[in-house]
């Protein structure tokens, strides 16, 4: 999720948890907040490998970053500074499926509040951390096609 910071830049490295939660309900661009792109393959999403990426990726990936619209799929690819250190894929989408929130776990222990030093993932179906205080919704990528950049 990034926010503009002078006109026509983006600060790809800050996320706004409120407007990166509307954006993923939604499936909004995640630099205007305008409807994302759109077709009958599905939604415009950008997606990168992670350790923890399944063997099948980028189908059934999980991701906290929101779909795109096509102006700004093509502007993040210029732009973002991850995105030239890693292996990524421009995809359609055609179900993207809301799947948990992940977020800061809080604990209560003898000597106070502990806090996780990374975000963790909880997913919706099994419910792990009532402790958590949620800055990102995910989503899995169901039905996937990887394609050019628009």
């Amino acid at each position: 999720m990034q926010e503009p910071t002078e006109p026509g830049r983006v600060r790809y490295d800050s996320l706004h948890p409120a407007r990166q939660r509307a954006c993923m309900e939604q499936l909004l661009c995640q630099i205007c907040a305008q409807p994302a792109d759109r077709n009958k393959h599905g939604w415009l999403f950008i997606d990168w490998r992670r350790p923890d990426s399944p063997p099948t990726w980028p189908e059934k990936s999980i991701t906290a970053m929101p779909p795109l619209c096509t102006e700004h799929v093509q502007l993040s690819l210029r732009q973002c500074p991850f995105l030239r250190h890693t292996e990524h894929a421009v995809l359609r989408v055609r179900k993207p499926h809301l799947h948990g929130i992940s977020g800061t776990l809080y604990r209560l222990t003898q000597h106070g509040w502990h806090t996780s030093e990374r975000d963790t993932l909880t997913p919706y179906n099994k419910p792990q951390h009532p402790g958590m205080l949620a800055t990102r919704l995910h989503r899995q990528l169901r039905h996937v096609t990887v394609v050019e950049t628009p």
